[in-house]
């Protein structure tokens, strides 16, 4: 698991993804939709369907400040 110190969206462009957060129920989303992640929260993304799932990630951050930190 993996969280962001920074406001991070995501578009799925194909496939269907599976976002599971530390504490919460597992969201499904599929190509068209988008979602905005929560900040400073343990979350991971996998591809539960058969075929292979593409997302655009847009981070709003700092240069030289990360966006990806790994979950304690």
């Amino acid at each position: 698991m993996h969280e962001h110190p920074v406001p991070t969206y995501v578009y799925v462009l194909e496939g269907e993804v599976e976002l599971q957060s530390h504490g919460g129920q597992p969201h499904q989303y599929k190509a068209g939709e988008a979602y905005i992640e929560a900040l400073n929260h343990p979350h991971q993304l996998f591809n539960k369907g058969n075929v292979p799932a593409k997302v655009l990630v847009v981070f709003a951050g700092e240069e030289g400040k990360p966006t990806t930190v790994a979950a304690k």
